[in-house]
């Protein structure tokens, strides 16, 4: 029996939480706006003088230079009458031009002369204030545009790995893209004749019912619908942009992922699997952005069409008013240029509106980025972390990953200053994310992690991980040199540091075998160089930032045994005197460290050397027979350890 009852107020909750929800949205829309142009404030307020001035000179000069002149062609009519002169100020200059032209052909000649005379400065003067509006607004969007992609920048450089591992690239780049684009068009041109299109259709409106406000009334029964027909296509051009743009989105993610994983299409095959895909989403993409133009080309037309309904209507009633003699052919002629201006400001405002519906929807896109806030923050009483001689310590330390599962638990381990520490199990066990909680890529979820008795919390981000190195698997290399690569360790290293972490790393001599030498170029991801030489560079870029920790991420695992005996080599000259946290899948690889870890289900399940742990049948025996095929007795007997 309630349910009939309860669904219109369902509907109404609905509504107003998305109403609510639209607010919300558009008050941070104002807010980010409004930061990105007080910077501005100064060029913004002459850019608002300018426009003032602007449409001053487009709705009163432009239509009165056209009535002055078709008043001087009619020998029966005075060039200005004290009607259209009806302000006080205006009165004695209309008397005053009346009695110099004069009623005489040669007088009404003088006139035509000093009125064209006039128009053309009118434009000169008219065409330096649209210059300089177009070009402040073009300077503040442009300005605006450069502070928003940096502040995005920014952002992205302090976000903590959660969000990362939560986005794609694609993604990513398509809102400092593609969406960024969009929000220029926004704060640039289209800003600027947003504010000028509605004064000028307001003032223009306000002098024709100074003129004649009955022909006015006629040309305003046509505003509301108009205004419904601008506002309801930008609601649906915003909901069609925002789709639009997440498939823009969905292809560069598509295009990064697939251009990043060719060796892996192309090993398998699937070059015409792809190709499918591909066009898929592309053509998904096409029909997308055809509705918004479908919706965008209407618009337009639909406004035209109500402003020539309007124009034909007043222009019969104007025709009626002059038949009767209460209206002249000079004012009809003055009044019909400022409705043409008005009107076309009018079309030009309903395609303006639906690009800036656009733009919204793209800003909103960019502000989820532009507002997130990072998983890890510093506590603004963070301290900068002293030298550190490199102990370690986890307190009771628990951890889980937004929307996971606990990962580690209860985990209480102390790492002496200078000891190697190697931590083993298999995918899953917690490892990595162990090594992610010292280096304060994620705070734990319980417990405390601390670096010489200091909490990782209780100092700055930048302290605490400039004193910690990491030697990842996967190397990442930068575009330009070996040399750059290498001195992103420290950028004040001289050339002399430079070479010495290079042969550190066992990497000098193949560095100097290039045709360049440490000047040679590095490929994206640095795919000119082997897995090996990649790893090198990466040691000796370890070597020259000299942490006092530093953190092993199976450094070694994707290497042939030459390389890796040369990775391994400067890997122990690297650990020697460092706190050194090693994650290793060759079990092979860690027989010298002082102690290893064996985590299993997020616990620590075992402790010590590894000719401790071997002949125990324990998880690191198991683990390491299934490697080598073999018991530890065996392997013992073959020598394998």
């Amino acid at each position: 029996m309630l349910m009939p009852l309860l669904k219109p107020l369902s509907r109404q909750s609905s509504r107003q939480q998305r109403d609510l929800a639209g607010r919300l949205v558009r008050s941070r829309r104002s807010r980010l706006l409004l930061r990105l142009l007080r910077p501005q404030r100064r060029r913004i307020a002459l850019l608002l003088v300018t426009i003032f001035w602007a449409t001053i000179f487009e709705v009163t000069v432009y239509p009165a230079l056209i009535g002055a002149i078709f008043k001087v062609l009619d020998p029966k009519q005075l060039l200005l009458s004290k009607k259209l002169a009806a302000y006080p100020f205006l009165v004695h200059a209309a008397d005053g031009l009346n009695r110099f032209f004069g009623t005489t052909p040669e007088a009404r000649l003088r006139a035509l002369l000093i009125i064209a005379a006039a128009a053309v400065v009118m434009a000169l003067v008219r065409g330096a204030l649209a210059y300089v509006r177009d070009y402040l607004g073009a300077y503040v969007g442009g300005r605006a545009l450069i502070d928003l992609r940096l502040q995005l920048f920014e952002r992205l450089q302090h976000l903590s790995l959660a969000f990362f591992e939560s986005q794609r690239v694609g993604e990513l780049m398509s809102r400092l893209t593609a969406d960024v684009g969009l929000v220029q068009q926004l704060v640039s041109a289209d800003m600027t004749n947003y504010v000028a299109a509605p004064a000028i259709i307001l003032g223009g409106l306000a002098v024709m019912m100074i003129v004649n406000w009955k022909l006015t009334l006629f040309v305003m029964i046509f505003a509301p619908l108009t205004i419904y027909v601008v506002a309801r296509t930008g609601r649906r051009i915003g909901r069609l942009t925002r789709t639009q743009q997440e498939r823009v989105a969905d292809l560069n993610s598509r295009l990064q992922e697939r251009l990043a994983s060719i060796r892996v299409i192309q090993s398998f095959a699937r070059e015409s699997y792809e190709i499918e895909q591909f066009r898929r989403v592309n053509d998904s993409t096409f029909e997308t952005a055809m509705r918004a133009v479908r919706v965008g080309a209407l618009a337009p037309q639909a406004i035209q069409f109500l402003a020539t309904l309007a124009f034909a209507v007043v222009a019969t009633y104007a025709g009626i008013l002059i038949i009767r003699q209460q209206l002249g052919l000079a004012g009809l002629m003055a009044y019909f240029a400022l409705t043409q201006k008005v009107g076309a400001y009018f079309v030009r405002f309903g395609g303006l509106n639906l690009r800036v519906s656009q733009s919204l929807v793209a800003l909103s896109r960019v502000m989820e980025v532009a507002e997130r806030e990072a998983d890890v923050q510093e506590k603004p009483d963070a301290r900068p972390l002293p030298r550190i001689e490199g102990r370690v310590a986890l307190r009771n330390v628990s951890f889980r990953y937004p929307e996971g599962e606990i990962v580690l638990k209860d985990v209480d381990l102390e790492i002496r200053p200078g000891e190697m520490v190697a931590l083993v199990g298999s995918s899953g066990a917690g490892k990595t994310s162990l090594a992610n909680l010292i280096m304060r890529f994620y705070d734990p979820t319980d417990g405390t992690v601390e670096v010489d008795g200091y909490g990782v919390r209780d100092v700055t981000l930048h302290s605490l991980r400039s004193q910690i190195g990491l030697v990842p698997q996967d190397t990442i290399l930068f575009g330009g040199t070996i040399k750059d690569n290498i001195l992103y360790g420290r950028f004040d290293a001289s050339d002399e540091e430079v070479v010495a972490a290079a042969k550190a790393a066992n990497a000098h001599e193949f560095i100097v075998a290039l045709p360049r030498g440490y000047d040679s170029d590095v490929a994206e991801r640095g795919v000119k160089l082997s897995g090996g030489q990649r790893q090198r560079i990466a040691i000796a870029r370890a070597v020259l930032k000299d942490p006092r920790i530093l953190i092993l991420d199976e450094a070694t695992s994707s290497l042939d045994a030459e390389s890796e005996a040369l990775v391994q080599e400067a890997l122990h000259r690297l650990m020697q005197g460092r706190t050194t946290l090693v994650i290793a899948h060759r079990l092979s690889t860690i027989r010298r460290a002082d102690r290893i870890l064996v985590l299993a289900e997020g616990r620590i399940v075992e402790e010590g050397t590894h000719d401790q742990l071997l002949p125990t049948g324990g998880v690191y025996s198991r683990l390491y027979g299934k490697q080598y095929g073999a018991t530890p007795q065996q392997a013992q007997a073959r020598g394998v350890n």
